[in-house]
């Protein structure tokens, strides 16, 4: 195996068969614990012009074919223990990998702020109603700390969290699940007419959340045990999650008009559910922003690996942390959406890579080796070129598309594209 000297001790390096800690059962509580969060409440809310019966159709579809492709990228870490940022450089090269590495650091930040300030802000509105508490800031800071100790315990940490937390959450959430059906009855959701909204929104907005996993799949999986349970367990975890808080917030979004089903049992259950709602808020806040803030690491190592792991996740914690202060945040989400339909295309020609061009073979060397045969100074250029044209097919197409949803099929044709350039390549130097 050729690896680099400076890469030789890098938290990037393949991880040892000693360090695959992690069964699918645990992959699945990883997993769905990223999906129970207030932010996939807010994203199901946001479909109640689809109506129930449309809508659970569209979310069903879309959470599992978001959900397929964020397995499948993750099967290259459980195959060779490798991280996610690493793993695109058998398409891009070396330092065609640092691009999406740098992408990939200000969205998870971004991200990381984002659910810092919203979980802070539905906790202190709880915390007003409960104890007259009001302080939105103190949750910021006391929240960013929780999660950046939390990326910092490592996969063993993260094992037991999730059998803990995560079982508690489910448990938790299905309480409010059923007060939430209880005090407003299944007839009005049935009863919830289409109003016009695109199917094909609907199945984008529930397909874009697993997806947008995609470029940190291979982060957990290559700790698995096996490649068979990564897969399992990050589809059925993810999509299985995914599929029910969107459904739990357009339930909320036809019967109480609210997005946020926390505030709304609260209200209603008094303090026992006010309690485990504020529960639900944080312990989701961490089970989904470790993620972040540790994949934002691996990606900054991945471009220096001399960068050492606790270092990577504590730099990344209080940038999060302190963006989640600024005042400016909701222009800066829409940034991240935008950074999102750039990431659908760069992720296809991944697993398109990997599956179709390599048929999961690789020699290591190429991972590692910035002189491998084939690359232009570490850019791949028939990726380069993919990647822009998936980004183009998606901005030319998008109201076109609407009606049927436009990243599935720009995932689609950007790996058909991809493996097209590099057949034609192929040939060209045959």
């Amino acid at each position: 195996m050729v690896i680099c000297l400076r890469e030789r001790y890098s938290a990037i390096r393949p991880t040892a068969k000693r360090g695959r800690v992690l069964s699918g059962t645990d992959l699945f509580l990883l997993w769905a614990g990223s999906a129970i969060a207030v932010d996939v409440w807010y994203s199901g809310g946001a479909m109640g012009g689809i109506g129930w019966s449309s809508g659970i159709a569209m979310i069903l579809l879309g959470s599992f074919a978001g959900s397929a492709i964020l397995a499948a990228a993750g099967v290259i870490g459980s195959d060779h223990g490798i991280p996610s940022m690493v793993s695109s450089r058998l398409a891009y090269g070396i330092r065609g990998s640092y691009i999406l590495s740098a992408i990939n650091y200000l969205t998870l930040v971004g991200w990381t702020a984002w659910m810092i300030n919203i979980n802070a802000s539905a906790a202190d509105m709880i915390g007003q109603i409960l104890f007259g508490f009001q302080g939105f800031y103190v949750w910021i800071f006391v929240c960013g700390a929780a999660c950046t100790a939390m990326a910092l315990l490592g996969a063993d940490g993260w094992r037991w969290f999730s059998r803990a937390i995560v079982v508690a959450l489910i448990v938790t959430t299905i309480a409010i699940n059923a007060l939430l059906i209880a005090s407003s009855g299944l007839e009005a959701l049935a009863a919830a007419p289409y109003q016009g909204m695109p199917l094909g929104v609907g199945f984008d907005l529930a397909l874009i959340i697993p997806l947008s996993w995609a470029p940190l799949a291979s982060d957990y999986s290559r700790f698995a045990k096996s490649t068979k349970g990564a897969f399992l367990g990050s589809l059925f975890g993810q999509g299985t999650a995914n599929a029910w808080f969107f459904a739990t917030g357009l339930a909320c979004a036809l019967i109480i008009g609210t997005l946020d089903p926390t505030v709304y049992v609260t209200q209603i259950g008094g303090p026992l559910f006010g309690v485990v709602a504020l529960f639900v808020i944080w312990a989701g806040t961490l089970t989904t922003t470790f993620l972040d803030i540790y994949s934002a690491n691996i990606s900054a190592i991945n471009v220096f690996p001399k960068l050492k792991e606790w270092q990577g996740s504590v730099i990344t914690g209080i940038l999060g942390t302190a963006l989640a202060l600024m005042p400016w945040l909701s222009a800066f989400v829409e940034f991240l959406y935008i950074i999102g339909a750039v990431f659908a295309p760069s992720f296809a020609i991944v697993i398109a890579d990997y599956f179709v061009i390599r048929r999961r073979r690789l020699v290591m060397g190429e991972i590692y080796e910035p002189r491998t045969r084939g690359l232009m100074r570490g850019f791949s250029i028939p990726a380069i070129v993919s990647w822009l044209f998936g980004m183009l097919f998606y901005f030319l197409t998008k109201g076109v598309l609407e009606p049927v949803g436009v990243m599935l099929p720009t995932f689609l044709a950007t790996a058909v594209f991809y493996i097209a350039v590099k057949k034609l390549s192929g040939a060209l130097h045959g």
